[in-house]
Protein backbone atom coordinates (compact mmCIF):
# COMPACT_ATOMS: atom_id res chain seq x y z
CA UNK A 1 0.00 0.00 0.00
CA UNK A 2 1.31 3.31 -1.00
CA UNK A 3 0.12 6.55 0.75
CA UNK A 4 0.75 9.53 -0.49
CA UNK A 5 0.03 13.56 0.42
CA UNK A 6 -0.01 15.92 -3.14
CA UNK A 7 -0.55 20.06 -2.95
CA UNK A 8 -1.40 21.72 -5.72
CA UNK A 9 -3.01 25.42 -6.97
CA UNK A 10 -5.90 24.03 -7.95
CA UNK A 11 -8.58 20.66 -7.57
CA UNK A 12 -7.55 19.99 -11.52
CA UNK A 13 -3.91 20.17 -10.77
CA UNK A 14 -3.67 18.29 -7.65
CA UNK A 15 -5.83 15.64 -9.33
CA UNK A 16 -3.13 15.29 -12.17
CA UNK A 17 -0.38 15.13 -10.14
CA UNK A 18 -2.02 12.11 -8.21
CA UNK A 19 -3.05 10.71 -11.40
CA UNK A 20 0.80 10.92 -13.11
CA UNK A 21 1.91 8.85 -9.59
CA UNK A 22 0.40 6.96 -8.36
CA UNK A 23 -2.11 6.05 -11.59
CA UNK A 24 -5.84 6.07 -12.37
CA UNK A 25 -6.50 3.33 -9.76
CA UNK A 26 -5.67 5.65 -6.74
CA UNK A 27 -8.59 6.27 -4.09
CA UNK A 28 -8.10 9.31 -2.91
CA UNK A 29 -9.06 9.42 1.16
CA UNK A 30 -8.88 12.96 2.06
CA UNK A 31 -8.96 16.73 -0.03
CA UNK A 32 -8.34 19.98 1.79
CA UNK A 33 -7.95 23.60 1.06
CA UNK A 34 -4.82 24.93 2.82
CA UNK A 35 -2.49 27.75 2.87
CA UNK A 36 1.11 28.03 2.53
CA UNK A 37 3.56 30.53 2.01
CA UNK A 38 3.25 33.78 3.31
CA UNK A 39 4.74 36.13 5.81
CA UNK A 40 3.34 35.73 9.82
CA UNK A 41 -0.09 34.49 8.24
CA UNK A 42 -0.06 37.35 5.41
CA UNK A 43 0.00 36.59 1.79
CA UNK A 44 -0.49 33.17 2.25
CA UNK A 45 -1.88 31.27 -1.24
CA UNK A 46 -4.78 28.64 -0.57
CA UNK A 47 -3.76 25.66 -2.24
CA UNK A 48 -5.44 22.25 -2.61
CA UNK A 49 -3.78 19.09 -0.89
CA UNK A 50 -4.83 15.45 -1.57
CA UNK A 51 -4.11 12.39 0.27
CA UNK A 52 -4.26 9.64 -2.03
CA UNK A 53 -3.64 5.48 -1.60
CA UNK A 54 -2.91 2.98 -4.36
CA UNK A 55 -3.51 -0.84 -2.91
CA UNK A 56 -0.86 -1.93 -5.01
CA UNK A 57 -1.75 -5.46 -4.75
CA UNK A 58 -5.64 -5.32 -4.50
CA UNK A 59 -6.56 -7.00 -8.00
CA UNK A 60 -10.16 -6.71 -7.35
CA UNK A 61 -10.09 -2.76 -7.16
CA UNK A 62 -7.56 -2.54 -10.54
CA UNK A 63 -9.45 -5.08 -12.50
CA UNK A 64 -12.52 -2.76 -11.45
CA UNK A 65 -11.10 0.50 -12.26
CA UNK A 66 -9.88 -0.32 -15.78
CA UNK A 67 -13.07 -1.71 -16.46
CA UNK A 68 -14.50 1.37 -15.55
CA UNK A 69 -11.75 3.34 -17.76
CA UNK A 70 -12.58 1.52 -21.14
CA UNK A 71 -13.35 3.77 -24.10
CA UNK A 72 -17.30 3.97 -24.17
CA UNK A 73 -18.40 6.84 -26.61
CA UNK A 74 -19.30 5.49 -29.62
CA UNK A 75 -20.94 8.76 -31.06
CA UNK A 76 -22.29 7.32 -33.98
CA UNK A 77 -24.87 4.87 -32.30
CA UNK A 78 -26.52 7.67 -30.30
CA UNK A 79 -29.51 8.35 -32.08
CA UNK A 80 -30.91 5.00 -32.29
CA UNK A 81 -30.52 4.52 -28.23
CA UNK A 82 -32.09 8.26 -27.76
CA UNK A 83 -34.63 8.25 -29.89
CA UNK A 84 -35.59 5.26 -28.01
CA UNK A 85 -35.19 6.73 -24.78
CA UNK A 86 -37.15 10.56 -25.62
CA UNK A 87 -39.55 8.71 -27.62
CA UNK A 88 -40.95 6.51 -24.69
CA UNK A 89 -44.53 7.14 -23.59
CA UNK A 90 -44.06 7.39 -19.71
CA UNK A 91 -45.60 8.35 -17.12
CA UNK A 92 -46.69 12.17 -16.51
CA UNK A 93 -43.33 13.76 -15.66
CA UNK A 94 -43.06 17.45 -13.93
CA UNK A 95 -43.59 19.76 -16.78
CA UNK A 96 -47.01 17.26 -17.58
CA UNK A 97 -47.69 17.67 -14.29
CA UNK A 98 -47.88 20.70 -14.12
CA UNK A 99 -50.25 21.13 -16.90
CA UNK A 100 -52.87 18.56 -16.07
CA UNK A 101 -56.16 19.60 -15.56
CA UNK A 102 -57.55 18.71 -11.81
CA UNK A 103 -60.15 15.88 -13.28
CA UNK A 104 -56.88 14.19 -14.70
CA UNK A 105 -55.00 14.86 -11.15
CA UNK A 106 -57.62 13.06 -9.87
CA UNK A 107 -57.61 10.25 -12.48
CA UNK A 108 -54.07 10.03 -11.84
CA UNK A 109 -54.10 9.96 -8.15
CA UNK A 110 -56.92 6.83 -8.57
CA UNK A 111 -54.30 4.87 -11.05
CA UNK A 112 -51.77 5.35 -8.11
CA UNK A 113 -53.62 4.53 -5.10
CA UNK A 114 -54.81 1.32 -7.22
CA UNK A 115 -51.42 0.31 -8.13
CA UNK A 116 -50.27 0.70 -4.66
CA UNK A 117 -53.26 -1.40 -3.51
CA UNK A 118 -52.13 -4.15 -6.38
CA UNK A 119 -48.35 -4.01 -4.58
CA UNK A 120 -49.47 -4.05 -1.08
CA UNK A 121 -51.61 -7.58 -2.33
CA UNK A 122 -49.05 -8.71 -4.26
CA UNK A 123 -46.53 -7.83 -1.08
CA UNK A 124 -48.73 -9.92 1.24
CA UNK A 125 -48.98 -12.71 -0.71
CA UNK A 126 -45.04 -12.86 -1.02
CA UNK A 127 -44.27 -13.20 2.74
CA UNK A 128 -47.00 -15.71 3.04
CA UNK A 129 -45.63 -18.00 0.48
CA UNK A 130 -41.92 -17.05 -0.21
CA UNK A 131 -39.22 -19.34 1.42
CA UNK A 132 -41.01 -22.77 0.25
CA UNK A 133 -42.81 -23.96 -2.65
CA UNK A 134 -46.65 -24.51 -2.33
CA UNK A 135 -48.76 -27.21 -4.28
CA UNK A 136 -49.71 -25.56 -7.88
CA UNK A 137 -52.75 -27.13 -10.05
CA UNK A 138 -51.79 -29.33 -12.27
CA UNK A 139 -51.83 -27.44 -15.48
CA UNK A 140 -49.89 -24.71 -14.21
CA UNK A 141 -46.82 -27.39 -12.49
CA UNK A 142 -45.28 -27.04 -15.84
CA UNK A 143 -44.61 -22.95 -15.91
CA UNK A 144 -43.16 -23.30 -12.81
CA UNK A 145 -39.80 -24.33 -13.38
CA UNK A 146 -39.79 -21.88 -16.39
CA UNK A 147 -40.74 -19.23 -13.93
CA UNK A 148 -38.02 -20.41 -11.43
CA UNK A 149 -35.53 -20.33 -14.31
CA UNK A 150 -35.94 -16.39 -14.49
CA UNK A 151 -35.05 -15.77 -11.40
CA UNK A 152 -38.79 -15.03 -9.63
CA UNK A 153 -39.41 -15.58 -6.11
CA UNK A 154 -41.89 -18.76 -4.93
CA UNK A 155 -44.42 -16.13 -3.96
CA UNK A 156 -44.06 -14.55 -6.84
CA UNK A 157 -44.28 -17.32 -8.77
CA UNK A 158 -47.28 -18.48 -6.80
CA UNK A 159 -48.91 -15.22 -7.35
CA UNK A 160 -48.52 -15.18 -11.06
CA UNK A 161 -49.75 -18.95 -11.27
CA UNK A 162 -52.77 -18.42 -9.37
CA UNK A 163 -53.67 -15.44 -11.25
CA UNK A 164 -53.19 -17.43 -14.50
CA UNK A 165 -55.43 -20.15 -13.29
CA UNK A 166 -58.42 -18.01 -12.34
CA UNK A 167 -57.81 -15.85 -15.79
CA UNK A 168 -57.46 -19.01 -18.46
CA UNK A 169 -59.60 -22.09 -19.07
CA UNK A 170 -57.90 -25.81 -19.08
CA UNK A 171 -57.42 -25.57 -22.89
CA UNK A 172 -56.16 -21.99 -22.58
CA UNK A 173 -53.72 -23.00 -20.29
CA UNK A 174 -52.43 -26.28 -22.66
CA UNK A 175 -51.15 -23.08 -25.12
CA UNK A 176 -48.29 -21.62 -24.08
CA UNK A 177 -48.19 -18.37 -26.44
CA UNK A 178 -51.41 -18.24 -24.46
CA UNK A 179 -49.79 -18.50 -21.35
CA UNK A 180 -47.15 -16.18 -21.76
CA UNK A 181 -49.02 -13.35 -23.09
CA UNK A 182 -51.42 -13.18 -20.24
CA UNK A 183 -48.28 -13.58 -18.32
CA UNK A 184 -46.40 -10.87 -20.51
CA UNK A 185 -49.30 -8.31 -19.65
CA UNK A 186 -49.85 -9.41 -15.73
CA UNK A 187 -45.58 -8.27 -15.32
CA UNK A 188 -46.43 -5.50 -17.03
CA UNK A 189 -49.20 -4.26 -15.13
CA UNK A 190 -46.93 -4.84 -12.08
CA UNK A 191 -44.02 -2.78 -13.46
CA UNK A 192 -46.34 -0.05 -14.94
CA UNK A 193 -45.07 2.69 -12.51
CA UNK A 194 -42.26 4.30 -14.94
CA UNK A 195 -40.79 7.69 -15.52
CA UNK A 196 -37.87 9.11 -17.38
CA UNK A 197 -36.09 12.54 -17.45
CA UNK A 198 -37.89 15.55 -19.24
CA UNK A 199 -36.16 18.71 -18.75
CA UNK A 200 -38.03 21.65 -19.17
CA UNK A 201 -36.41 24.95 -21.26
CA UNK A 202 -37.44 27.69 -19.29
CA UNK A 203 -34.95 26.42 -16.08
CA UNK A 204 -32.70 24.45 -14.92
CA UNK A 205 -33.08 20.54 -14.18
CA UNK A 206 -30.51 19.12 -11.66
CA UNK A 207 -30.59 15.39 -11.51
CA UNK A 208 -28.19 13.75 -9.20
CA UNK A 209 -27.37 10.14 -9.15
CA UNK A 210 -26.89 7.99 -5.53
CA UNK A 211 -26.08 4.49 -4.97
CA UNK A 212 -24.03 1.89 -3.19
CA UNK A 213 -20.55 1.51 -4.99
CA UNK A 214 -19.76 -0.44 -8.31
CA UNK A 215 -23.07 -0.19 -9.45
CA UNK A 216 -22.18 2.15 -12.79
CA UNK A 217 -23.17 5.39 -11.75
CA UNK A 218 -20.80 7.48 -13.52
CA UNK A 219 -21.03 5.26 -16.48
CA UNK A 220 -24.95 6.15 -16.34
CA UNK A 221 -24.04 9.41 -16.26
CA UNK A 222 -22.32 9.44 -19.23
CA UNK A 223 -24.91 7.67 -21.18
CA UNK A 224 -27.39 10.42 -20.29
CA UNK A 225 -25.82 13.21 -20.68
CA UNK A 226 -24.42 12.18 -24.02
CA UNK A 227 -28.24 11.80 -25.45
CA UNK A 228 -29.57 14.68 -24.05
CA UNK A 229 -26.54 17.20 -24.93
CA UNK A 230 -25.93 15.20 -28.73
CA UNK A 231 -29.35 14.36 -29.44
CA UNK A 232 -31.96 16.21 -28.21
CA UNK A 233 -29.85 19.17 -28.25
CA UNK A 234 -29.97 19.91 -24.55
CA UNK A 235 -27.27 22.34 -22.92
CA UNK A 236 -25.59 20.15 -20.19
CA UNK A 237 -23.48 20.25 -17.57
CA UNK A 238 -21.71 17.42 -15.48
CA UNK A 239 -20.50 17.66 -12.08
CA UNK A 240 -19.00 14.96 -9.90
CA UNK A 241 -18.86 15.07 -5.95
CA UNK A 242 -16.50 11.48 -6.68
CA UNK A 243 -13.59 13.01 -5.86
CA UNK A 244 -12.82 9.50 -3.57
CA UNK A 245 -11.56 8.07 -7.03
CA UNK A 246 -9.14 9.88 -9.59
CA UNK A 247 -10.56 7.09 -12.02
CA UNK A 248 -14.06 8.35 -11.93
CA UNK A 249 -13.25 12.22 -11.84
CA UNK A 250 -11.14 11.19 -14.60
CA UNK A 251 -13.47 9.31 -16.41
CA UNK A 252 -16.33 11.95 -16.42
CA UNK A 253 -13.61 14.59 -17.75
CA UNK A 254 -13.21 12.01 -20.79
CA UNK A 255 -16.95 11.96 -21.27
CA UNK A 256 -17.14 15.83 -21.29
CA UNK A 257 -14.37 16.45 -23.69
CA UNK A 258 -16.07 13.69 -25.87
CA UNK A 259 -19.34 15.18 -25.98
CA UNK A 260 -18.20 18.92 -25.52
CA UNK A 261 -20.16 19.66 -21.92
CA UNK A 262 -18.08 21.19 -19.56
CA UNK A 263 -17.36 19.38 -15.92
CA UNK A 264 -16.61 21.14 -13.01
CA UNK A 265 -15.13 19.22 -9.66
CA UNK A 266 -17.00 19.56 -5.85
CA UNK A 267 -14.64 18.61 -3.14
CA UNK A 268 -17.85 20.10 -0.61
CA UNK A 269 -21.25 20.43 -0.51
CA UNK A 270 -20.66 24.30 -0.66
CA UNK A 271 -18.70 23.69 -3.94
CA UNK A 272 -21.00 21.56 -5.24
CA UNK A 273 -23.90 24.58 -4.79
CA UNK A 274 -21.52 26.91 -6.36
CA UNK A 275 -21.09 24.78 -9.54
CA UNK A 276 -24.91 24.54 -9.42
CA UNK A 277 -25.40 28.11 -9.74
CA UNK A 278 -22.63 28.83 -12.23
CA UNK A 279 -24.46 26.73 -14.59
CA UNK A 280 -28.14 28.36 -14.34
CA UNK A 281 -27.94 28.84 -17.92
CA UNK A 282 -27.78 25.05 -18.41
CA UNK A 283 -31.16 22.76 -18.80
CA UNK A 284 -29.98 19.64 -17.07
CA UNK A 285 -26.63 19.81 -14.77
CA UNK A 286 -26.01 15.77 -13.72
CA UNK A 287 -24.36 15.01 -10.60
CA UNK A 288 -22.04 12.22 -9.88
CA UNK A 289 -21.64 11.20 -6.00
CA UNK A 290 -19.59 8.84 -4.63
CA UNK A 291 -20.47 5.05 -4.29
CA UNK A 292 -21.95 4.78 -0.50
CA UNK A 293 -22.16 2.01 1.54
CA UNK A 294 -25.59 1.46 3.10
CA UNK A 295 -24.09 0.57 6.43
CA UNK A 296 -21.68 3.52 7.19
CA UNK A 297 -23.67 5.76 8.68
CA UNK A 298 -21.09 8.42 8.24
CA UNK A 299 -21.21 7.92 4.38
CA UNK A 300 -24.68 8.41 4.44
CA UNK A 301 -24.65 11.78 6.53
CA UNK A 302 -21.79 13.26 4.11
CA UNK A 303 -24.27 12.19 1.21
CA UNK A 304 -27.71 14.19 2.59
CA UNK A 305 -25.14 17.14 2.91
CA UNK A 306 -24.28 16.83 -0.60
CA UNK A 307 -27.67 16.57 -1.20
CA UNK A 308 -29.25 19.34 1.06
CA UNK A 309 -27.10 21.40 -0.90
CA UNK A 310 -27.44 20.37 -4.18
CA UNK A 311 -31.54 20.59 -3.66
CA UNK A 312 -31.82 17.91 -7.02
CA UNK A 313 -35.26 17.96 -8.71
CA UNK A 314 -34.78 14.45 -9.34
CA UNK A 315 -32.32 12.19 -7.26
CA UNK A 316 -31.76 8.74 -9.18
CA UNK A 317 -30.91 5.84 -6.70
CA UNK A 318 -28.99 3.56 -9.30
CA UNK A 319 -28.79 -0.26 -8.66
CA UNK A 320 -27.58 -3.44 -9.98
CA UNK A 321 -29.70 -6.14 -11.36
CA UNK A 322 -26.68 -8.51 -10.04
CA UNK A 323 -27.29 -7.86 -6.40
CA UNK A 324 -28.89 -10.15 -4.55
CA UNK A 325 -32.32 -9.95 -3.31
CA UNK A 326 -31.15 -9.07 0.32
CA UNK A 327 -28.95 -6.69 -0.28
CA UNK A 328 -31.25 -4.63 -2.71
CA UNK A 329 -33.83 -4.25 0.34
CA UNK A 330 -31.22 -3.34 2.41
CA UNK A 331 -29.76 -0.70 -0.09
CA UNK A 332 -33.62 0.28 -0.55
CA UNK A 333 -34.20 1.38 3.25
CA UNK A 334 -31.25 3.52 3.25
CA UNK A 335 -31.72 5.17 0.40
CA UNK A 336 -35.64 5.77 -0.43
CA UNK A 337 -35.94 9.00 1.86
CA UNK A 338 -33.06 10.50 -0.55
CA UNK A 339 -34.70 8.98 -3.84
CA UNK A 340 -37.16 10.10 -6.52
CA UNK A 341 -36.36 7.35 -9.33
CA UNK A 342 -34.44 4.13 -9.59
CA UNK A 343 -32.32 3.45 -13.02
CA UNK A 344 -31.57 -0.47 -13.24
CA UNK A 345 -27.79 -1.16 -14.37
CA UNK A 346 -26.04 -4.37 -15.51
CA UNK A 347 -29.13 -6.16 -17.39
CA UNK A 348 -26.42 -7.87 -19.27
CA UNK A 349 -24.78 -9.52 -16.67
CA UNK A 350 -27.81 -11.39 -15.53
CA UNK A 351 -29.65 -13.89 -16.84
CA UNK A 352 -32.16 -14.01 -14.14
CA UNK A 353 -33.88 -10.85 -14.04
CA UNK A 354 -36.84 -12.01 -12.24
CA UNK A 355 -36.01 -10.48 -9.15
CA UNK A 356 -36.98 -7.22 -10.70
CA UNK A 357 -40.62 -7.88 -10.36
CA UNK A 358 -40.05 -8.42 -6.38
CA UNK A 359 -37.77 -5.00 -5.82
CA UNK A 360 -40.84 -3.06 -7.74
CA UNK A 361 -43.34 -4.05 -5.13
CA UNK A 362 -40.82 -3.08 -1.82
CA UNK A 363 -40.93 0.35 -3.21
CA UNK A 364 -42.87 3.23 -4.73
CA UNK A 365 -40.20 4.63 -6.55
CA UNK A 366 -40.38 4.67 -10.39
CA UNK A 367 -38.24 3.27 -12.40
CA UNK A 368 -36.07 5.39 -14.94
CA UNK A 369 -33.41 3.81 -16.56
CA UNK A 370 -32.21 0.57 -17.70
CA UNK A 371 -28.68 -0.01 -18.74
CA UNK A 372 -27.13 -2.91 -20.77
CA UNK A 373 -23.45 -2.60 -21.56
CA UNK A 374 -20.82 -0.34 -20.73
CA UNK A 375 -21.28 1.85 -24.10
CA UNK A 376 -22.31 5.40 -23.77
CA UNK A 377 -24.70 6.56 -24.74
CA UNK A 378 -26.05 3.30 -26.43
CA UNK A 379 -26.39 0.69 -23.81
CA UNK A 380 -29.52 2.73 -22.02
CA UNK A 381 -32.85 2.77 -23.08
CA UNK A 382 -36.49 4.09 -20.64
CA UNK A 383 -38.25 1.69 -19.09
CA UNK A 384 -41.13 0.86 -19.65
CA UNK A 385 -43.93 -2.36 -18.81
CA UNK A 386 -43.09 -3.53 -22.25
CA UNK A 387 -39.65 -3.43 -21.67
CA UNK A 388 -39.17 -4.98 -18.56
CA UNK A 389 -41.65 -7.42 -19.08
CA UNK A 390 -39.44 -8.44 -21.99
CA UNK A 391 -36.55 -8.80 -20.07
CA UNK A 392 -37.89 -10.41 -17.30
CA UNK A 393 -39.01 -13.28 -19.56
CA UNK A 394 -35.90 -13.36 -21.63
CA UNK A 395 -37.36 -12.09 -25.05
CA UNK A 396 -35.66 -8.96 -25.63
Amino acid sequence: MRVKRFVGESITDTMNKVKRDLGADAVIIQTRKIKEGGFLGFFAKTKVEITAVLEEKNKTLKKESHRENKPLVSAGLVKRAYETVQGTKNGPGRETQGRETQGQETNAQMELKQMRTMLQEIRGHIVKNDGEKQPLPLPMQKYYGFLKEKGLSEGMIQYLCENLSASLGEKQLENKEVVLDVLRRQIMKICSNTDIIKPKSSETMVVALIGPTGVGKTTTIGKLAAGFSIIDRRKVALVTADTYRVAAVEQLRTFGEIIGVPVEIAMTPDDLQEAIKRHSDKELVFIDTAGRSPHHEAHMSELQKFLEKASPDLTMLVMSVTTNADDQAKVLEKFKKYSTHLILTKLDESTHLGSILDLVTKTPLPIAYLTNGQNVPDDIEAATPEKLAQSILGEG
